[in-house]
């Protein structure tokens, strides 16, 4: 990511640059929504066969299971350092296109896996809920006048804030209090909060690639990837966090 200051300078060859600087980021808006696109068709795919089949695997074949979810965690968090650990791969093709498929692929397995704990009703009515919010969040960031780029510091806080909560709630279950009521309400707020947070990522995130008007950070035109990869993570967690909250759980 890039700070970036706009420029004060008007007319002339300023406005060119400006005209021309408009076309660029215009060009690197589609090709992030084009990648995303991508993605969310992989992970509706993937995501769809486990949730049609995975019921079956579940109750018959449970090692299994645990071993995919195991290597997608792990292939997820490895690249997800990857793209932490060393940006400038995220800026060459083809290795950045390769990083993001086995992301995305990673992130589908386990996605189709927390949906088979679920109804297929209640899952496919919090899928038309996150993209209905979705919509609304970005149409919301693209109008607002008001620039969330500067919340970075708070937002990357609260996230730390939740990931610790959810530890916590970890704790709770391995001590055998996940039939509590207790750690039902904790568990409901602890969703509520994770939809709310990811709900503001979303606005954040899609500013960022946006840049116009909120321009106190945005994606250089080189971070397409690791633009895409962002907002792909910030509706993947919206959706769970939602079907955590709002879905049924299979009997």
């Amino acid at each position: 990511m890039a700070a970036t200051e706009q420029s004060g300078l008007t007319g002339g060859p300023a406005m060119l640059a400006g005209i021309r600087d408009v076309d660029v980021r215009m060009g690197f808006i589609r090709k992030v929504y084009g990648i995303l696109g991508a993605q969310m068709v992989v992970t509706t795919i993937i995501a769809s066969l486990i949730t049609i089949y995975g019921e079956h695997l579940v109750k018959y074949n449970p090692a299994l299971v645990t071993s995919l979810m195991v290597v997608s965690m792990v292939m997820s968090i490895s690249t997800m350092c990857v793209f932490i650990c060393c940006p400038d791969t995220m800026r060459k093709s083809p290795t950045n296109y390769l990083l993001l498929l086995c992301f995305t692929v990673a992130e589908s397995v386990m996605v189709g896996f927390i949906c088979v704990q679920y109804t297929v009703q209640s899952v496919l009515v919090t899928l038309g809920i996150t993209a209905a919010l979705v919509l609304a969040l970005s149409l919301f960031a693209l109008q607002t006048t008001y620039d969330f780029t500067g919340f970075m510091p708070y937002l990357f806080a609260l996230v730390c804030s939740l990931c610790l909560f959810g530890l916590v709630m970890s704790i709770f279950a391995w001590t055998g209090a996940l039939s509590t009521g207790a750690f039902k309400v904790l568990n409901m707020i602890y969703a509520g909060l994770g939809a709310i947070i990811f709900s503001f990522y979303i606005i954040f995130d899609t500013q960022l690639i946006v840049g116009g008007k909120h321009n106190k950070f945005r994606f250089s035109i080189d971070d397409y990837c690791m633009a895409a990869i962002n907002i792909y993570v910030d509706i993947i967690q919206l959706f769970l966090f939602l079907l955590q909250l709002l879905g049924d759980r299979r009997n």
